[in-house]
Parts: structure tokens; sequence; C-alpha cells
């Protein structure tokens, strides 16, 4: 059996059967990764590797080292909260057995959902962590790789060795014309013996536990206007699952937590002009998916692609106004304060492409009772 295919099969048997994995609800993406006895239930969106790789490349263009950073720190963020609300273990909380069986299951899930080998090197006494990565999600075609490479790989190590100062760098990428991606993670000081590249440095990492707001907010419910759950498009050809990779019209998704998000949101919001950047950004993508797409009846397509995704029970109402409605919309404790750029940059892009007239969702209101309700208008 070749190498790949058993890739396939071990995610299969060990993600996809025991329900770390569950896409067959309408709505909604669950996922558990955790190795603890309690059931942790984290709300996924699959998302676009198009949409991180546009984000990547003109946040650097427009922004430079600041941009670089911004991703960065998004990433890192990111990776430490994904962390701590999947709980982990940890060198100080579990055995040395326990934790490196952990880190073999997350490097073969990494595996199966993000790359199509990895290798890696581990010294738990120095908290030296190296990972070598075959077409690896978004960096294999930007050379970048900030978020989900070196910052959100790093943010998964800085919690396991329970060592804020640990950064990462990316010494080689296939996106650079390397034959593999190599990532070192270490703690500052020793990564800045080792190498002589400029270093990112992210500090203000926050854990964020899993507790019954988060669970009773994203709580699996019935839909009412979305119909197609991830599965049920897979199974009808419309999205293709082939070799751990899934995607659509030959552009690549992969899952995430949906702080990814968030994360993304609040950094690149810290730079100037930043958020109405990645609001054009997001636009930008908008546009290119309902070209992919090729219809202009968006008002089945968003429903039913995006809930799918994992986006919640969506509908849109165009009686006076148009308005996209995202009810059981992932929630997060960053969800109050969100603009959600991304999201309604990507819807902006959408109806404009579809109607040939330019639309922009500024208006946002919010209803979190047991659950979260996103109304986005023009």
């Amino acid at each position: 059996m070749p190498v790949k295919d058993k890739v396939v099969t071990w995610w299969i048997q060990n993600v996809i059967l025991p329900r770390r994995e569950i896409i067959d609800k309408p709505g909604f993406i669950i996922t558990s990764l955790s190795e603890k006895q309690q059931v942790i239930n984290l709300r996924d969106l699959f998302l676009s590797e198009r949409l991180f790789e546009l984000i990547e490349n003109k946040i650097v263009q427009h922004f430079g080292q600041k941009g670089r950073q911004a991703l960065y720190s998004a990433g890192k963020k990111f990776g430490f909260i994904y962390s701590s609300m999947s709980n982990f273990p940890t060198i100080n909380n579990s055995t040395k057995k326990e934790f490196i069986n952990f880190a073999y299951f997350l490097l073969r899930f990494v595996e199966g959902t993000y790359a199509q080998q990895v290798n890696h090197k581990l010294n738990l006494d120095e908290k030296i962590f190296k990972i070598y990565l075959n077409n690896y999600i978004i960096c294999r075609h930007n050379g970048n790789g900030h978020i989900m490479t070196e910052g959100g790989i790093t943010g998964i190590w800085a919690y396991a060795m329970e060592d804020k100062s640990i950064e990462g760098i990316q010494l080689k990428c296939e996106g650079r014309g390397n034959n593999y991606c190599e990532l070192i993670c270490a703690p500052d000081e020793k990564l800045r013996r080792e190498i002589n590249n400029k270093i990112y440095k992210e500090l203000d990492l926050k854990e964020v536990r899993f507790e019954n707001t988060y669970k009773m907010m994203n709580e699996i419910r019935p839909t009412k206007y979305s119909s197609n759950s991830l599965k049920e498009l897979l199974d009808a050809g419309f999205f293709e699952f082939k070799k751990g990779i899934l995607s659509y019209k030959n552009h690549r998704f992969f899952a995430c937590d949906s702080h990814i998000l968030y994360t993304i949101e609040n950094e690149i919001s810290k730079l100037v002009d930043g958020e109405r950047i990645l609001f054009d950004i997001s636009f930008e993508y908008g546009t290119l998916l309902r070209e992919l797409y090729g219809g202009k009846d968006f008002k089945k397509f968003i429903p039913d692609f995006f809930s799918a995704l994992g986006f919640g029970d969506i509908f849109v109402s165009d009686s006076d106004l148009i308005k996209i409605i995202s009810i059981y919309y992932p929630w997060t404790i960053f969800s109050e304060k969100s603009k959600f750029i991304i999201f309604r940059g990507i819807m902006s892009g959408i109806l404009s492409s579809s109607i040939d007239k330019k639309v922009e969702f500024n208006n946002i209101n919010l209803n979190s009772k047991n659950y979260l309700t996103l109304t986005i208008s023009n």
C-alpha cells in the first residue's frame, strides 16, 4: 500500500470513525482531538487555502516586516488557544510516553489533513522541535506560511512545552523552491544561537479553556434553512476528498478551529488601515470563489456552500435590503467585539460578482443567547 494511502487509512480509522471529525451535521464541523477523558468538542471550519494565500501575500505586500509579524502573531496566538481549548497534554502534566504518543497522533493528523508527508525530530530536554513537511497548506504556493506553518505550529509547541518564549522559523519552503518545508521551534535564546535569520516574537499568549458557555453556544442543533452537510456534498461529488485533501474544483480546503478567523482579524486590525485591507482581500477572494462556482444564484450558493463548511444555518434575505443571516455562527470569547471582517468581505465579493454591482456588507447585528446569530447587511 502506498505511503499516502496508509495515511488516509489511518486518518479514517483514527479520526473519522471515532467521530473525532463530525462532518454529517448541516451548519457544523466539530472536531475533538483531546486525549483526555473528558469530551471536548471544538467548532471547526473548512477554510480555503487560496484565501490564506491572498491574505499573506497582500499583507506582506502592504506592510512588509510589520505585516509578517502580524501574521506570525495571529498564527502563534491561534496555535496556543487551540491547544489550550483542546486540553492537549503538556510536558509537565503527562508522562513522557503519553506525551510522545500524543505527538505521534497529532503529526499523523497533520499528515492526513494538511500535508502529504510529515517527519519530525524532538529534543524534549532542550525544548527543540523540528518538523519536515511535504505539500503543506498555503506556504507550498506562496513561500510565506507565517500563519499556519511558523505561527500555528510554534503556538502548539509553546503550549506543549509550557514555555511562551518558544519561537519558530521556517528555514526551508517548497514555495521558495526547496524540496520540502523545514520548521524549527525552540526557546528564543536557543533559536538565536542556532540560526542567524530574522525571528518574529510573540509573548502575549492567552489560554482559553473549553467551558460551559463555549459548549452551549456551539452545541449541534437542527438547522431550519440549510439541509446540506459536508458529508452530503462529498457524497454528491460537489466537494472531493482524495488522498487526504478536500477540494472544490481543484481548490484546496482545510479544517481549522474557528478561533483562527478571530486571531487574524485582531492582529491585522492593529496595522494602519489593516481592517480595510483585510476586507478588500476577503472581497477579492469572494469574487474569485463566485467565478469558480460559475453561477449567479447567490441565494442558493451561499447557504449550500458555507453551511456545509461549518458557518452555521445560513439564509439570504433580499426583501428590502440584502441580509445574510447565520444562525449558530461559530462563537468564541472574541465574538462580541469582532467585526467579522473576513466573513463580510467574502460575502460582499460573492454578491457583487453575482449582481454585477459593488455591494459591501458593512452593518453587523449580533444576537447571542444560547447561540450566536450573526446578521450582516449592506
